[in-house]
Order: structure tokens, then C-alpha cells, then sequence
């Protein structure tokens, strides 16, 4: 006797669910046994954003990095593109636009284009760097490695290539980077944990995290005041390596987040100059 579609449907959406759930438990059993040694887990784990800045134009500028740092900063979040005519990264943020030329125009830093290989040649020994790729999805797989080609030319310098970890969104074009040898940070945005769907989100990004070996996650802590990473979620991601975004200039929040095990770095504030590096969690 023939199955009706109403049954097909049922067995097909059965089977679906049971795939799934199976794929999701056995990632995180996977993930349980993965070694997470060799990601940053210093006790100073607040980082700074764009440097410390007194405008808006300063905002990603050896000036704001260098006033960063002599606060007591350990690493810093730095925005960036890869301009493929120039061969260049050029720091910034926002998605520039093309001249008459078809040349993309940046805004300048200190009166000049700033890029990533002046900012390590001039404030990067000694520090930690969280690369937020502007254009890593936008760029073709010939371009990903000539720019990867040319990432590596620039941070041979000392230990600076195991101080680097390289953000994107997406995890095909992120891999080619961690298959190079970069360190680098799946940036996702989950729903709210109290979004009826939000759990299905986290295991999505779980599962492309794992199957794109990214080294770490990186998240908003919470959105419109609703935690993202709050306890469930934190007990969804288990030991995955979290930078975190957007958190609450909270001391309270702060002094929380920097004993947790497994989160790493913690941007504090939301597009704001902010001082908070004696926060940490060193004895």
C-alpha cells in the first residue's frame, strides 16, 4: 500500500530531526575533546576597540592604539579591508567607496592611509591583535590568497603571527586562513536565549565553527539588554573559546566574565573610548 504525503512528510521531517540532533551530539563530543591550549587566555582579558580615541577620526589610529596600550591595554580589536589593487590592508571601518577611477577611497588615520603592516611595524611588538575582516566575504578565492600570501609576508616579525587572530562571518573563506596557519574567530550573532529558535541557532554555529576548525567564537554578550550569552548559552558553546563584544560597562558584568574560563577577551562598551584594562583576573 502506498504511503500518503502527509506520512511521507512525517518520515522525511523524522528523519531530518533525528540527523540533526545525532550531527549536534556528535560535535559536541567532539568538540569536548578538542585542545584549546593554544588560544589567548591571559588574566588580562579586556581588551580595547578601535584604541582610546578623543574623536571619531581617531578611532583606529596608531595614536588611539599607542594611548591604549600605555594605559595598560594587552591587545586590541582593529577593523580592516583588503584592498585588492593596492595589495594592501588598509585599517578602517565602514565599506569604502569607489572614485571616478573605480579606486576605493579610505578615510585616513593621522593624515594617512593606515595599514596593518605600518600598525605592526609601529605598535606591535608585545601585543594581541583581534582582526575584524570588513571584506572577507566579498573577496574571490584567488584574492583570499593573495591576501593570505601577503599577511604572512607581514607578521613574521617575533611572535607576531601567533598574536594574530583574523574574525570573519564567513567560515568557507575563514578556513583557508586557519588552513595557513592563522588563529582565527568565527564571528556569529546568535538569537537572544530567550528566542524559542535561538537554541537551533547555537548548534548551527556550532556545527560550522567545528567543521571549519576555527580556533574561536566571537559574539555580541547581549542584545537590546537580552543575554546572548548568558548561562544557557554559555552552556550550549561548553569549552569553545568566546571573545566577546557589546558587554555592559558593568563592573559587576566585568569582574564576572573575566573569571570565566572560557571566555578570552572581552571588548566592554559599544562604540565608545573606554578604559577598563585594570579589570582582569590575575592573583
Amino acid at each position: 500500500m502506498k504511503m500518503s504525503k502527509k506520512r511521507i512528510s512525517i518520515v522525511v521531517i523524522a528523519l531530518v530531526v533525528i540527523i540533526w540532533n545525532a550531527t549536534v551530539y556528535y560535535v559536541d563530543m567532539e568538540l569536548e575533546k578538542r585542545s584549546y591550549e593554544n588560544v589567548y587566555n591571559s588574566c588580562h582579558k579586556i581588551w580595547t576597540s578601535r584604541g582610546l580615541y578623543n574623536s571619531h577620526d581617531e578611532r583606529n589610529s596608531i595614536t588611539s592604539f599607542q594611548r591604549a596600550f600605555d594605559h595598560g591595554a594587552t591587545g586590541a580589536e582593529v577593523d580592516f579591508s583588503y584592498d585588492v589593487k593596492m595589495h594592501r590592508f588598509i585599517v578602517g571601518h565602514g565599506h569604502p567607496k569607489p572614485d571616478a577611477d573605480g579606486n576605493l577611497v579610505y578615510p585616513k588615520k593621522d593624515g594617512q592611509l593606515l595599514t596593518l603592516e605600518v600598525l605592526f611595524e609601529t605598535v606591535g611588538d608585545g601585543h594581541y591583535f583581534w582582526l575584524d575582516y570588513k571584506n572577507l566575504g566579498q573577496l574571490t578565492a584567488e584574492e583570499s590568497d593573495e591576501a593570505i600570501v601577503r599577511l604572512q609576508q607581514i607578521s613574521q616579525k617575533g611572535e607576531l603571527d601567533e598574536h594574530l587572530y583574523i574574525e570573519g562571518s564567513n567560515p568557507l573563506k575563514l578556513s583557508r586562513y586557519t588552513e595557513a596557519g592563522f588563529k582565527t574567530i568565527l564571528g556569529i550573532h546568535p538569537l537572544p536565549e530567550e528566542h524559542l529558535l535561538s537554541g537551533i541557532t547555537r548548534s548551527a554555529y556550532k556545527l560550522a565553527y567545528y567543521f571549519s576548525n576555527t580556533t574561536a567564537m566571537a559574539m555580541p554578550y547581549a542584545k537590546h539588554g537580552k543575554a546572548i550569552y548568558g548561562n544557557t548559552g554559555r552552556d550550549d558553546f561548553g569549552l569553545i573559546p568566546v571573545f566577546l563584544f557589546h558587554v555592559a560597562d558593568e563592573e559587576e558584568l566585568l569582574l564576572k566574565l573575566v573569571q570565566q574560563q572560557e571566555v578570552r577577551v572581552i571588548l566592554a562598551g559599544r562604540d565608545i573610548s573606554i578604559d577598563r584594562f585594570e579589570i582582569n583576573s590575575c592573583q
